[in-house]
């Protein structure tokens, strides 16, 4: 070999700082690209937990209408909305979507029904945390703060 073929043999591959810079700037935009989508996950999961909500909070007005006026008791939540009524024996929800007969959010956690009085009710999810009260991701979920 000459030596400008040598010479343009060695300029032809990369230096290890090359590699480095290329790669530094791979996981730069990864992260940017990772941090976004964790946050729209949990935007999403926050978003489906209110549309759950929403669908639980009319199964409970369907029940009502259907019982002329009268809101489950407590103690029969979840069972109504697989088992029906005395006046509506069917489902009052789509029982496909849900395993073991429990109303989840998407944190795993059950949602949970609470009778306020003859004519008012909640249907909630806790949040992400589990706890309640919270800020952010973790704050409750309730039909008490939809629009009626």
């Amino acid at each position: 070999m000459n030596k400008a073929a040598t010479r343009n043999a060695r300029r032809s591959g990369f230096t290890l700082v090359e590699v480095l810079i290329v790669l530094a700037i791979i996981a730069l935009m990864g992260a940017l690209v990772g941090t976004n989508a964790i946050g729209m996950l949990f935007k999403s999961n926050r978003d489906k937990a209110e549309l759950d909500v929403e669908t639980l909070k009319q199964a409970v007005k369907l029940y009502q209408t259907m019982e002329m006026g009268k809101l489950p008791q407590d103690s029969d939540w979840p069972d109504f909305l697989f088992d029906g009524s005395k006046n509506h024996k069917a489902a009052y929800i789509d029982t496909d979507k849900y395993e073991d007969r429990q109303v989840k959010d998407p944190w795993g956690t059950p949602y949970m029904y609470r009778r306020l009085s003859s004519t008012e009710f909640e249907v909630f999810s806790y949040g992400m945390d589990g706890q309640p009260g919270g800020e952010g991701d973790d704050a409750d979920i309730s039909s008490k703060k939809s629009k009626e």
